[in-house]
């Protein structure tokens, strides 16, 4: 794919990844406003409802109470007419202002209690409430539950300031409101402020572990939100549960890993336009393949110093090399330049190779750099005659073992020692027992001396390293053992 071709798929993806990350974050928030206003419109429906019972609850016990006003000295048959207005009445009782019950009748449910006998004082609280002139709402508690409702209303007669207070049974308000907010996306609960429910949406057990102001409760392998709204003149507080789910989190995975994805891709576009307007728009009219056929290395990189061209030559030179283009560093290949006009020699294995480095400037704009590589034929001629001739007449057998193992060269004073050695020869082949010194001192900073067991051959390891501080290879000097030196 050419790179104007690059460009534009580059340019598609990410307007095509704009496209959906801003449709994403449209939806998440639209998704997320659905279920807030359901979340809400569900809470007021449920307030309403308990609002509506609950003042259904004040309405009578308002009216009874100015029905007992009205009566000069109410009497137990006042009380018992206020119990018949309404099946629910389990129990009424008139009160003085410290509490103290003046006269009770026990309603129509069976096993109703009798207010304040075992406990007197026990309505003061509501009593408190209602003060203000509105009907005052309380829970009835009994075996750790509120076992009933009651409602506080001020009564003033001849006598003084009297309150009247109705207790109310209302299993009828809790098995609908149980059937109706209790399901597996809705739960609901009416508790005291002490913690102590009328209405509890789980097992009764669980409550041990519900603490009243907490904001998360734990049920089963549930996590639930905890919030909770006031009844106005009431001890009552109606308790929401909202079970926790991952969409927040899943969201912001979502939405960070498309986010990356499209910083990605603008950095490579960035990256692949740069590279175009450098190099391929000041090469546009030329065929890089033209560089294949020169006896030269050619390398083209980048003002980001990444190459973005290798002709053949230079894959061969540096075959030991894996030259990814717009990958690889310049320096990874020729080594650190000091500049991008610079000539240096590189000393790799038997060959010295020319480096020359001029930039690439187009419009004062400095684009990238043309780096030649070529073969220093005439000091590797001349260093090979030296080494030959010293070789030659060296009274020492000499041999050269490269660092794979290979006799690179060696004199007839080591054929002599050896016996069937010749260059290009394994040493393994030619003798193990050397093979094994060379091998055993590679690494070594120092010439090593060693006596062969055949012959009385006395021999001296000296090894060689490249200019980059890596093992290149042994050199192996033979002399007779009777006379070391």
């Amino acid at each position: 794919m050419t790179s104007k071709k690059k460009i534009l798929a580059y340019f598609a993806v990410i307007f095509l990844l704009t496209l959906i990350i801003f449709f994403f974050i449209l939806e998440f928030r639209y998704i997320n406003r659905v279920v807030t206003e359901s979340r809400d419109n569900i809470r007021q429906i449920v307030l309403t409802e308990v609002y509506s019972y609950l003042r259904d609850l004040q309405l009578l016990t308002e009216d009874a109470a100015n029905f007992v006003e009205d009566e000069n000295r109410p009497t137990g048959q006042t009380l018992r007419s206020v119990a018949g207005r309404d099946k629910r009445i389990t129990a009424v009782c008139l009160l003085d202002r410290t509490g103290k019950i003046i006269s009770s009748f026990n309603g129509n449910a069976s096993g109703g209690n009798n207010p304040g006998a075992d406990e007197p004082g026990f309505y003061r609280g509501a009593l408190a409430g209602s003060a203000q002139g509105i009907p005052y709402i309380f829970g009835v508690e009994k075996n750790g539950r509120l076992d009933q409702v009651g409602v506080a209303a001020v009564a003033a007669g001849q006598a003084g300031k009297h309150y009247l207070v109705i207790i109310f049974n209302v299993n009828d308000f809790i098995n609908q409101f149980m059937l109706k907010y209790n399901t597996g996306q809705v739960k609901a609960g009416v508790l005291n402020r002490a913690g102590v429910p009328l209405v509890w949406p789980f097992e009764q057990a669980s409550l041990a572990n519900f603490r009243p102001g907490a904001e998360t409760f734990k049920f089963q392998a549930d996590r639930y939100n905890v919030s909770r709204a006031d009844l106005e003149n009431s001890s009552l507080e109606v308790y929401f549960f909202d079970r926790q789910s991952n969409f927040a989190a899943y969201r912001i995975i979502t939405i960070m890993f498309l986010l990356f994805t499209l910083y990605f891709l603008i950095y490579q576009f960035i990256v692949e336009l740069l590279n175009a307007n450098n190099i391929q728009s000041y090469f546009e009219n030329i065929d890089f393949n033209i560089f294949n056929h020169l006896k030269e290395g050619i390398i083209i990189a980048n003002k980001f110093n990444r190459v973005v061209f290798a002709n053949n030559v230079i894959h061969e030179l540096f075959a030991e090399k894996e030259i990814i283009l717009k990958k690889t560093s310049l320096k990874e290949i020729t080594g650190p330049l000091d500049s991008l006009e610079s000539k240096l020699t590189l000393k790799k294995a038997n060959n010295l190779l020319e480096i020359i480095s001029a930039p690439i400037v187009k419009n004062g704009r400095l684009l990238g750099a043309l780096v030649v590589v070529s073969l220093s034929h005439e000091k590797e001629k001349l260093c090979g005659r030296a080494l030959e001739k010293i070789i030659e007449f060296s009274p020492d057998g000499v041999v050269f073992v490269d660092k794979d193992g290979k006799v690179v060269t060696c004199n007839m004073m080591a054929s002599y020692y050896l016996g069937g050695v010749k260059p290009d020869a394994d040493i393994n082949h030619v003798n193990t027992e050397l093979a094994g010194l060379v091998e055993s001192n590679i690494g070594s900073g120092s010439v090593t001396r060693r006596d062969l067991s055949f012959g009385d051959v006395y021999c001296e390891l000296a090894p060689l390293y490249d200019a980059g501080g890596f093992y290149a290879g042994t050199v192996v000097f033979l002399k007779d053992s009777g006379q070391p030196g």
